[in-house]
């Protein structure tokens, strides 16, 4: 099982790159690539991560079995935070991307291509903290 974990944080970790790498610097080659192109090749494995973060961090919630009268702790709030953000990204970016996918870039609207500026940098923390903990948490 160790195995697997990590080979799921590599590739959590490395989509959490390519996302940043392209979110930067996508502006440098606008001209040379398509980005909404790259993007849409891009989207495949982020959706994987996010579900792969979305099962990891689930599991995660259900492991830590708190009580209700038990005080929070710091593995409390790392447990929930990670989990809402991630049921939060999973939300905005299948609605977008299902919207991107039956309308293309010229039907989504202005809001739309607001929240995927949002969506982008949530995949990058979202995808590279469940990567890091895949990582450690084969080490104990």
């Amino acid at each position: 099982m160790g195995a697997v974990k990590k080979l799921l944080s590599v590739f959590l970790i490395g989509v959490a790159l390519v996302v940043a790498v392209h979110f930067v610097f996508s502006s440098f080659y606008r001209n040379a690539l398509g980005t909404v192109d790259v993007w849409g090749i891009l989207d495949w494995p982020i959706a994987l991560a996010i579900v792969i973060a979305l099962v990891v961090n689930y599991q995660r919630k259900r492991a830590l079995g708190r009580g209700s009268d038990e005080a929070i702790t710091r593995a409390y709030l790392e447990v929930n935070l990670a989990m809402y953000i991630t049921v939060m990204l999973a939300l905005w970016f299948f609605s977008n991307w299902f919207n991107f996918l039956n309308f293309s870039i010229e039907g989504e609207s202005t809001a739309n291509q607001v929240i995927w500026a949002f969506v982008d940098v949530i995949i990058v923390l979202v995808s590279s903290v469940t990567g890091r903990y895949l990582w450690s948490d084969t080490d104990s």
